[in-house]
């Protein structure tokens, strides 16, 4: 496949980048690279109410030189051999690559970095204020991500060419979003356009994260907890149930992680 839309049916599939076109990857890319930067106003926004505004762009700053210096698109400079950062007396021209620039594969592996470094920002901007303002801080995550969604999902829909107002609409919108990593698979049961079950079979969080030691046990419950208080934001008119795993997070063999059903809510 190479689409340069997601006008057609749903792929089943979350992060499925390599099925779509150069050109639509490009649009993506700058997307993703948009959400990035936004992240900074999602987030100091929401807990600057708690912490102060002061407190909060103080965290702003740590994640400046933390993480977020690697995965920002701003630093999309490579020095040629030689390029001394500290002199500023160092007159070369520096190599300005941008996504435009990027082959198709080249771009498939900038896209998977966003990802992975998307989330392990979100992470880290949940650790700084968690430990500012304790448990409570996961009870804002919502109010994050509803602004993350706000932003991003018109720019979205423009790049896919969609229209949404089906469920299945904002199920595609999601797993092509800079959240919608390949790192999350199952089986899709499409029952109508706006009646979807996915059984999870594949879950970053319940295998690659923990194995890495970036989630402990309990935080990883956590995470599963707070799932649907964040998930909910990407489907907006919609009803969205989750059949969690158990606090030990120990499933049975064969059984899927969690199941996820999505459905139209009733209009009043």
């Amino acid at each position: 496949m190479n689409l340069d839309d997601y006008t057609g049916e749903f792929l089943k599939k979350v992060g499925n980048i390599e099925d779509f076109s150069r050109e639509f990857l490009v649009k993506l890319a700058h997307v993703y690279e948009d959400t990035l930067v936004w992240t900074y106003y999602a987030w100091t926004t929401v807990y600057a109410k708690r912490v102060g505004l002061h407190e909060a762009w103080d965290v702003a700053g740590e994640m400046s030189r933390g993480t977020l210096r690697q995965a920002m698109p701003m630093a999309r400079y490579v020095a040629p051999p030689g390029w001394d950062w500290k002199n500023p007396q160092y007159q070369a021209a520096p190599f300005d690559c941008q996504a435009d620039d990027l082959t198709k594969e080249g771009l498939i592996k900038l896209i998977k970095t966003y990802w992975d470094q998307y989330l392990k920002v979100q992470n880290l901007w949940l650790d700084h204020f968690v430990a500012k303002m304790g448990e409570e801080a996961w009870e804002l995550l919502g109010e994050v991500y509803e602004l993350i969604v706000d932003y991003e999902y018109p720019k979205l829909a423009k790049v896919c060419r969609i229209e949404p107002k089906h469920v299945i609409d904002y199920i595609k919108l999601a797993n092509i979003g800079i959240d919608g990593t390949s790192g999350y698979q199952g089986e899709w049961e499409i029952i109508n356009p706006d009646h979807v079950v996915l059984k999870m079979r594949k879950c970053e969080v319940l295998q690659k994260y923990r194995d890495e030691g970036l989630y402990p046990p309990e935080r990883a419950w956590m995470n599963c907890k707070h799932e649907g208080l964040i998930s909910r934001k990407f489907f907006p008119g919609c009803k969205l149930d989750i059949k969690l795993p158990p606090p030990d997070l120990k499933v049975p063999p064969g059984e899927p992680f969690c199941v996820w059903t999505y459905t139209k809510k009733a209009k009043k």
